[in-house]
């Protein structure tokens, strides 16, 4: 039967109306949810994948709650860290977080435009993020964070005042852009505090043990365990060592077991996380990473080993040491 002139009527506008909701709910995913949601996961990128950097994770995600995060791990080199930062910048998301030195420099050439906090960096100078130490506020409009350089100084300002002793020794692989610049660090700062750096290095677990031996053979009373991943190969003989009364170890090893060592001075990580998640708020509440000076934030944990120290300071120094 023919539909009546109000039936038709009726049916136009019921089948308008449900065109009409049809493009509203097209338009609502082009210009709403077709973007990254406030709430949405916010992506961390991080390099390499170690102990410490998990640390720094726990700490962000602390700090940030209940905000969710994405982590994506990727090596030091390769295509793949690529790929995946490429991934990242494809889903346009509010705030890029990124941690190590070897991430920041994946993204500092090729992101100019979504705001970038980084954090686990010892030196943004040398990453293309910033240019100049003395002015921390002149860096790349769209990237800010945290450095927090190597606990090498505090280390030797601790150890100095407690331990008294005049010559330590570091080992270091030369073939790891750290642990370099740790020693190099050592070397320079060493004497600010009265001490004698001596170095060796070591490129082999199988050269480990007689570089550390020259170094107490040429006079080290204190070896110095760096915060470096290399270290990692030597930690369990200079602390065994250690445990032994044989010398005395002072590390500033974040992840290893520091039992053997009579004084450790290591940055604190979760600390370092949270730092960087209330930068990361800041930044998502509005204000522009290029206001944001750089800052140096080195968060530590120390510890003593009392009954080292008590067996340690029944020996009178060795004179001329």
């Amino acid at each position: 039967m023919p539909l009546s002139c109000p039936n038709r009527v009726r049916a136009f506008l019921s089948r308008r109306k449900v065109f009409l909701w049809f493009l509203l709910l097209v338009l609502g995913c082009v210009f709403g949810s077709c973007r990254p949601s406030p709430e949405s996961p916010l992506p961390v990128l991080g390099s390499p994948d170690s102990p410490r950097l998990r640390q720094v994770v726990a700490g962000l995600r602390s700090g940030l709650a209940p905000r969710q995060l994405e982590v994506f791990t990727v090596p030091e080199f390769g295509p793949s860290g690529d790929e995946t930062l490429s991934r990242i910048r494809d889903q346009n998301p509010p705030l890029l977080l990124v941690l190590g030195s070897p991430a920041l420099l994946r993204v500092a050439p090729v992101e100019k435009r979504l705001p970038v906090v980084f954090a686990m960096v010892a030196n943004p100078y040398v990453t293309g993020a910033a240019d100049d130490p003395g002015h921390p506020e002149w860096h790349q409009k769209n990237i800010t964070g945290i450095a927090s350089p190597p606990p090498v100084q505090p280390a030797l300002e601790q150890g100095a005042r407690l331990l008294g002793e005049k010559t330590w020794g570091l080992l270091y692989d030369p073939r790891e852009g750290q642990a370099v610049e740790v020693a190099q660090l050592f070397t320079k700062t060493a004497p600010e505090y009265g001490l004698t750096p001596l170095t060796e290095t070591s490129s082999d677990a199988a050269t480990d043990l007689p570089a550390l031996q020259k170094l107490i053979s040429r006079g080290a009373r204190v070896l110095y365990l760096p915060p470096t991943a290399t270290a990692n190969r030597y930690a369990p003989l200079i602390l065994s060592w250690g445990r032994d009364r044989q010398v005395k170890v002072v590390s500033s090893h974040p992840e290893a077991n520091h039992q053997g060592a009579i004084l450790w001075v290591a940055l604190d990580y979760r600390a370092i996380g949270k730092e960087a998640a209330s930068l990361a708020q800041r930044v998502l509440a509005g204000e522009s990473p290029e206001n944001i000076p750089l800052m140096e934030k080195m968060p530590l944990q120390i510890e003593a080993d009392e009954n080292l120290l008590r067996h340690w300071s029944g020996y009178p120094g060795i004179p001329g040491n």
